[in-house]
Formats: C-alpha cells, structure tokens, sequence
C-alpha cells in the first residue's frame, strides 16, 4: 500500500515538470558570459591579444588593423546560442555594426545608433558574429571590453542604455566622473531609481577613456539606465577659477552651460561647492557656469544660437553643495532605499563610487561628514517661493 501511495505524488510531480511553465522556468535562467571560451579570429595585422577582451582592465584594449574594413570575428563554444554582446569601446566609434551569417555572407545585424561608449546588440540564437567598422578611410576598431551573452534571461549588470531625456526633472552638473559621489552623495539613486525622477548627468570634463567607462559602471551601479552628458573640456588641475577659465575657455563653458538649461530645460539644477570643495578650479568652474547659466539661460540675447535652437529657459530651482543658505541636510546612512532591496542610500553610493577604479588608491571616499559632507546642499535659487520643511530638493514643485 505504501508503494502505490507514493505513485500519485510521483505523477503529480512529473506533470508539474512539464507544465508550460515550468518549461518557461528552466529556459528563464540568467544568461552567462562565455567570452573566455569563445574563439576569435581576425582582419589581418590585427592585435592577437584577445585576452584583453575579457580581462577587466579599461586600460588595455584590443585593436583591429587600420583599414577601411575590419573585423573581430566571435565563434560561440559548442552546443551554445548568443543572446547578445556587450562591447565596452576604447574610443567612439560612428560606423561599426555586429554582423551575422546569412546564406554564406556577412550581414548586419545591429549596430551603431549613438556616441555610447558602452553598447548592448541582441543576438538571439547566434553561434558566430564579427563585430566589424565599415569607414570611407582607414580606421582602427578599439575595443575594450567584451562580453558575449549565453543563451537566457540578461542579467541587471549588462548595461542597455537609453537615450538622454529631452526635459530633465534634475539636472546634476559635475566637474569630472566620481565627484557625483564623493561630493554629492547619493542624489543620483535617490532621485533617479528611488524617487522615480528624470535625473540627468553632466560632467564638464571628458576624462579619459578610462574614467569615462568607470563613470557609467557607476552610473549603471547607482541605478541610472539615461546616457549621461559626458563634457568636450579637457580636465586642467589648477585652484584659480580664472586659470581654469583661460585654458577650458570662459565663453565656451558658459554658453555649454546655457545651452544645457535650454535643451534639456531642468526644473532643479544641482551642482558643486562654489569653493571648489577642496579648492579644485574644475569645481569652481562648476558652480560659476551653473550661477551664470541661471541669469542668461532665460534672456534670448544671450547665447543667441541656443536660444534660436532650443527657446529660453528659467530654472525654478538650484541647489549648490555646502551652500550655507536654507540648507537641506540629507540622512545618507538611514535613508532606505526600496529600489535597491532596501539598503542604505550611502551603500549604493558606496558602490557606485568604488566602481571608478582608477580612483581607489586615492584618500577620497563617499564623504559623510566633516567639511566636504556629501549630505549638505544650500538653496541658491528658487522661483516658487523658500523651503519650508528642508528635506527635498522638488518642495513647492508640482508632483507629476
């Protein structure tokens, strides 16, 4: 009796397997990255060292043949099917595109849609893809990191980017990548994933190649998924505001900035110490663009070229970093977030921060207090009346 008790149970448990569901369970598992067993061939005179495809460090990329066609060509282990590849690129590169087999040729099958550094191309059910630039002169394919996808569902570290928002609720204006965290804290997360805003960010300084990808690691990291402003002006270390204005350029940082606010028209501007923080002329310089912004973004005779481009805009809201005016002070290290499984607003800082690399064997940290405190901002402007309770950056704003 014992024996035939069981066989129900037994039979139960077979049908529930292969119900479509748990059918749709098995094939619903996380997609691996099976770059480092993936086999490569390439154009000719191209670099061989493919083991940089996969190595983790932005400082080395592989690098195809100067030509007007080049290639990497990408062959899947056997027995398994793509999902997709992520390609971290050294430089930005406007005419690649990731080809497939088709009836004994090379097709397109993704490509280039804008100037991202870091790109996701879906290739469902691929065993064999070039990654390939298609240029009118001779150029070089640079890759920095790859990462080719196995079959399943994409795991929340590949990066897919959106396109920038063409009307900011936040705009958050920044001297190089990692002072968003060191300097502003967790405003990014907080406001972006946790409090659902449009929150867009913009660095002065291009950086290096580098830096650039560490900063959307951090982004991405931070729970941002919009492209980022990522400045033209070279980084240029000095503590005198003027110094930095004559090599970056006074009127062309400027009229950047007025043209910022006009396009992407914000209805906060956040930004760094007027001081510099530690005294940085690029965090200066930051602060002096966003002030001068907010006075001439909303008259039509400044900056005449953006303002036929793109209207005139007045910002209703500024906030500045150490500002000691109607400060907010933030509670970084209580603040729970629900869009990161409720773990501290400084943690996610944290880590978004420790994903520049480049930067870990610096003093620097997610400053919590002390006189760069990452939880203290000053109202420098407001066009909807003062802040009464303190603790938000959108009070007296209309809630969407």
């Amino acid at each position: 009796m014992k024996r035939f008790s069981r066989f129900p149970a037994l039979l139960l448990a077979v049908v529930l397997f292969l119900l479509p569901g748990r059918i749709s369970a098995s094939r619903a598992e996380t997609a691996q990255d099976l770059t480092s067993r993936c086999t490569f061939s390439w154009s000719r005179k191209s670099a061989r060292n493919t083991g940089v495809l996969y190595d983790g460090d932005y400082l080395r990329y592989w690098q195809a043949e100067k030509a007007k066609y080049n290639w990497l060509e990408v062959h899947l282990p056997e027995g398994e099917t793509c999902s997709g590849v992520q390609i971290k690129w050294a430089e930005i590169n406007r005419n690649w595109c990731v080809e497939i087999q088709k009836n004994g040729e090379w097709v397109p099958a993704g490509g280039y849609e804008a100037d991202y550094l870091t790109t996701w191309t879906p290739l469902p059910d691929v065993t064999a893809f070039r990654v390939a630039s298609h240029n009118r002169v001779a150029n070089y394919l640079r890759i920095n990191e790859l990462r080719v996808m196995s079959a399943g569902e994409t795991p929340p570290d590949i990066q897919i980017w959106e396109p920038t928002w063409e009307k900011a609720d936040l705009l958050v204006v920044v001297g190089h990548p990692d002072d968003e965290y060191i300097f502003l804290g967790a405003v990014i997360p907080y406001y972006g994933a946790e409090r659902g805003k449009k929150v867009l960010v913009a660095y002065i300084t291009e950086s290096s190649t580098a830096r650039r990808t560490e900063l959307l690691d951090g982004l991405w990291t931070a729970g941002q998924r919009i492209y980022p402003l990522i400045g033209r002006f070279h980084d240029r270390y000095s503590l005198s505001l003027e110094t930095v204005y004559q090599r970056l350029g006074k009127n062309k940082t400027r009229n950047y900035m007025i043209e910022l606010f006009r396009h992407y028209k914000p209805e906060v501007v956040v930004t760094q110490d007027i001081n510099g923080e530690y005294g940085h002329g690029v965090h200066k310089l930051c602060a002096d663009t966003v002030i001068n912004a907010l006075k001439k973004a909303a008259d039509p005779k400044a900056e005449k070229k953006s303002a036929k481009q793109y209207g005139t805009w007045n910002v209703p809201k500024c906030y500045i970093h150490l500002y000691d005016q109607s400060q907010i002070i933030f509670d970084w290290r209580n603040l729970s977030l629900s869009a990161f499984g409720g773990r501290s607003a400084y943690d996610v800082a944290s880590d978004a921060w420790h994903c520049h690399l480049s930067q870990q064997r610096t003093e620097y940290e997610v400053y919590m207090d002390g006189p760069y405190n990452s939880q203290v901002f000053g109202l420098y402007r407001s066009l909807v009346g003062p802040d009464i309770r303190h603790d938000d950056f959108f009070e007296n704003l209309p809630e969407d």
